[in-house]
């Protein structure tokens, strides 16, 4: 499965009132090219900060649904994260992951070893897991995100994608911090019209 069409997937079976966290990298601007209408903060480096910013968000937001969009390379470089998130066990947070088995920005090297993340993630305490397999049709994987979606969360999909060229993209029209900016402008907009806290 190409990156570009588990991102259509999520973006069909998220609300549009869900929070998206994006971590950097090829699974992040999967996320942007597929345009959805979620407000989205996409998370640049440290590589590997993504999960425990959406650990936080969750937190701090409890009446709204946040989705990690992660990218495997990003997970291994903090899979402590993932007891983290099953100590705090927070119902309103979903992830998905990315799962092409490489570093793909910084050049697609190779994760080390054979790591298999959701077995990571049910050892750390994780209930909610679905790990579909590579050969997956778009139906099967679509109602893995469903269930995850529909799950009270920690709850997670890690699904093989194919490895794609993705060179480091061009800087874009903002820095980080612009980025930031405006995500917190969004968010206290929406939350002023009467959006999900």
């Amino acid at each position: 499965m190409r990156r570009s069409t588990l991102a259509r997937i999520v973006a069909g079976v998220l609300a549009e009132d869900d929070i998206v966290i994006c971590s950097l990298g090829s699974a992040g601007r999967a996320w942007r090219e597929a345009s959805a209408p979620n407000l989205t903060y996409f998370a640049s480096d440290p590589m590997g900060m993504a999960p425990s910013l959406a650990l936080g968000f969750a937190l701090s937001r409890p009446g709204d649904r946040v989705v990690l969009i992660e990218g495997d390379g990003d997970l291994a470089m903090n899979l402590g994260v993932l007891a983290a998130i099953a100590g705090a066990a927070p119902p309103n947070l979903r992830m998905v992951v990315f799962a092409n088995g490489r570093y793909e920005t910084g050049g697609g090297q190779s994760l080390a070893g054979r790591l298999d993340l959701g077995a990571a993630a049910r050892a750390c305490g994780w209930e909610r897991v679905e790990s579909p397999p590579a050969d997956a049709d778009e139906a099967a994987v679509a109602t893995a995100i469903r269930r995850m979606y529909d799950a009270e969360g920690p709850a997670m999909v890690v699904q093989p994608v194919e490895s794609e060229a993705s060179p480091y993209p061009k800087a874009g029209r903002w820095s980080q911090a612009d980025d930031k900016a405006v995500f917190q402008r969004r968010l206290a907009a929406r939350d002023e019209s009467g959006g999900r806290t």
